[in-house]
């Protein structure tokens, strides 16, 4: 995919904790399972997007796949790393108003 694992894997933890630090504190309505889900598979988008720039016309092998599956699972741990360490901003409305 990208010539250098370690860097790859890098920026892919970062991003996924800084999203998962980012919706704890903006959005604390989202559950953690979708939070977790969500910045763990969000950062899979800009990894794709620096290899469809690199041709006219990419095909992703199977090596590909699997990297970017283990990439998944890598941002899914990261962000429940990050969640056991960032707090989720309370609210008190939790449910609708009714009419």
């Amino acid at each position: 995919m990208i010539d250098n694992a370690a860097f790859l894997i890098g920026t892919y933890g970062a991003m996924a904790a800084g999203l998962s630090a980012t919706v704890a504190k903006v959005s604390p309505t989202i559950g953690p399972k979708l939070r977790h889900l969500f910045s763990g598979a969000a950062p899979l988008a800009a990894v794709l997007a620096t290899r469809l720039t690199a041709a006219d016309s990419v095909t992703l092998q199977g090596m590909d796949l699997f990297a970017a599956g283990g990439l998944v699972v890598f941002g899914v741990v990261t962000s429940s790393v990050v969640g056991k360490l960032v707090p989720t901003e309370t609210t008190k409305v939790r449910e609708l108003t009714a009419r």
